[in-house]
């Protein structure tokens, strides 16, 4: 009889312990930050991808050291970053230099895309593959940083840019190290 009800009571037991195990599991790998995150202070990852529209032309970090200027990451098919393409349209009317990067995206799509909608961006590299968006860290697009004239990341965000966002959280980076003064 005691056989028979352990040979019952079993798949609650192992449902309960695997439950407990996925658990822990879960809690200890979400109190560490994933070894590839770029974090503010860390260098831009060195960058060189192939310019959209110009396939003689490179987008390439190195290019950039010496002029602070944002790096987004958007795509084509991406809901957020239709969302904040506004934002990044204002952004570019205020000379904030953007270069984007299109994550897992067509070069086709993404012409259409922002010949449609507009295109904010001083140029904009290709990363169909997503392997250069996992050297910066990339949790999925749209994400934003700052970049400072010695090539150091100042100010990182991950998801939509709004109003507020841009304007209590970007500018006042930017405008630090666009006149020289980030640290």
């Amino acid at each position: 009889m005691k056989r028979e009800k352990w040979i019952a009571a079993s798949p609650l037991i192992i449902f309960g312990v695997l439950a407990l195990v996925l658990i822990i599991g879960l809690h200890h790998r979400g109190s560490q930050a994933p070894e590839f995150a770029l974090h503010v202070g860390d260098a831009a990852p060195v960058t060189d991808l192939p310019v959209l529209g110009h396939p003689n032309m490179r987008f390439t970090t190195a290019s950039w050291r010496g002029r602070p200027y944002v790096v987004n990451f958007f795509a084509s098919w991406c809901a957020d970053c239709r969302a904040e393409h506004e934002e990044l349209m204002t952004l570019q009317a205020g000379h904030v230099p953007i270069i984007g990067i299109t994550y897992k995206d067509h070069a086709d799509n993404t012409t259409i895309y922002l010949d449609r909608e507009g295109n904010p961006f001083v140029a904009v590299a290709e990363d169909e593959s997503g392997r250069t968006a996992t050297g910066w860290g990339l949790a999925g697009v749209p994400e934003t940083f700052v970049i400072d004239a010695g090539g150091i990341v100042r100010w990182h965000y991950s998801g939509a840019l709004t109003d507020e966002v841009a304007s209590d959280e970007l500018m006042p980076v930017w405008e630090n190290v666009s006149s020289g003064t980030a640290r």
